[in-house]
């Protein structure tokens, strides 16, 4: 009886280790892992004090009979007070020989690409990202979710 607190213990700490340094993790999930052209999404990341250096990392988790070696997409980041910063980024999921890049599980795979390296956060408050697909097709079939999470700089 006495073992299973300290099994349970051990597994708190090999979890939360998992999770060292991320001060921000969300994941949207696709309907019928199917992400149409012109839906949006938007990710809040509540940010409590300033002065905080963080990567900025997208993920992205799809399975293998996603049918493009890329990913293009369009992301505007907007700080508490109102700045405005705008990139396109064309994620290559693919290597040059045509395989898969990232880690796989069965048939999903994991992907992630930094897209602000030590983002400075200049103030408290909310930070939104907003993230576009730029593929020209009604709905990207293969993508079972995206997701963004922000890694503190010592």
């Amino acid at each position: 009886m006495k073992i299973m607190p300290l099994i349970l213990f051990f597994l708190f700490i090999m979890t939360s280790s998992c999770q060292r340094g991320k001060i921000y993790q969300e994941y949207y999930k696709f309907d019928n892992y199917t992400w149409q052209r012109f839906d949006k999404v938007k990710f809040e990341i509540p940010v409590e004090e300033d002065g905080i250096s963080g990567d900025i990392v997208f993920t992205v988790r799809h399975i293998t009979q996603y049918p493009y070696p890329n990913l293009p997409i369009y992301i505007i980041l907007n700080t508490p007070s109102g700045e405005e910063r705008i990139i396109e980024k064309d994620i290559k999921l693919k290597d040059p020989d045509g395989k898969f890049k990232g880690s796989v599980a069965g048939d999903l795979w994991d992907f992630e690409e930094v897209l602000w390296p030590s983002f400075y956060f200049s103030e408290a408050g909310v930070y939104t990202i907003e993230i576009e697909n730029l593929i020209p097709k009604m709905g990207i079939a293969g993508l079972m979710d995206i997701g963004i999470y922000v890694k503190k700089r010592d």
